[in-house]
């Protein structure tokens, strides 16, 4: 069935960030590759999540999935996919308005908070979106890596947008190594203790420190945010590969 682009449904910017984010502008869709259906201020609405084929292994583990229990974050996640998934064009031209109408250009976006990248052009869009808004640092996680690295291959991502190479034991460490050369690309790791990622060739140099572990419990710092600890989008050659605890 032909999605028909409805009105309300216009992609949009959390603006507002979060515990973890900060004050950082950033946008989400679907986590998982299940379906959601949501009822809310009165509308039903459903999608399939975004992360596809990309979901094995950390699905039962993904932190938006706590997020889950709101119907407004559900219905903010499926209205932004249904737009960003049927009419990309129109999505980005919202998007990309947002940032021009603000009164206070933001200074960092977080892409896909929740989610992941489906297509190539949208892939494209994103990078279109960085090298006009130069000042503005983009930066997101993906295990998209056949879409996102004859991207990188072919010099298309601008300097201003870091992507981290969301690792997760074996997976990822081959397709990572082959772009780690490119200032802006990173490596984000999933450490459980349950792997040996020296011996595999990527070597964690440094942590989310917001994450940490406290009397065997995993704790949430909230004195530290995305945008206070910027390791993830600086260029500083101790936050090339950033470990990351389960959480």
């Amino acid at each position: 069935m032909r999605y028909i682009m409805d009105p309300a449904h216009r992609a949009t910017f959390n603006k507002s960030g979060n515990i973890k984010l900060g004050n950082t502008w950033n946008f989400s869709t679907v986590y998982g590759n299940d379906v959601h259906t949501v009822d809310f201020n009165g509308e039903t609405l459903t999608a399939r999540g975004t992360c596809g084929k990309y979901c094995k292994g950390c699905k039962s583990a993904c932190y938006v999935r706590k997020s889950y229990r709101y119907p407004s974050v559900i219905y903010s996640h499926i209205k932004n996919t249904l737009a960003i998934r049927h009419n990309t064009a129109a999505a980005f031209n919202d998007l990309t308005a947002a940032i021009v109408n603000a009164r206070k250009k933001p200074e960092i976006i977080r892409i896909n908070q929740s989610g992941e990248i489906e297509t190539a052009e949208i892939f494209r869009k994103w990078c279109e979106m960085a090298r006009r808004f130069k000042n503005i640092k983009f930066w997101l996680y993906t295990k998209a890596y056949n879409l996102v690295t004859p991207e990188i291959l072919a010099g298309n991502v601008p300097e201003n947008m870091t992507i981290l190479f969301s690792i997760w034991h074996e997976y990822g460490v081959k397709e990572y190594r082959k772009v780690s050369h490119f200032n802006n690309i990173k490596a984000f790791v999933y450490d459980d203790n349950n792997f040996d990622y020296k011996a595999a060739g990527v070597e964690i140099q440094t942590y989310c420190n917001a994450y940490t572990m406290q009397a065997g419990k995993m704790t949430l710092n909230h004195n530290i945010t995305c945008d206070k600890c910027k390791k993830c989008f600086n260029r500083a050659a101790g936050c090339k590969v950033i470990g990351s605890l389960p959480h």
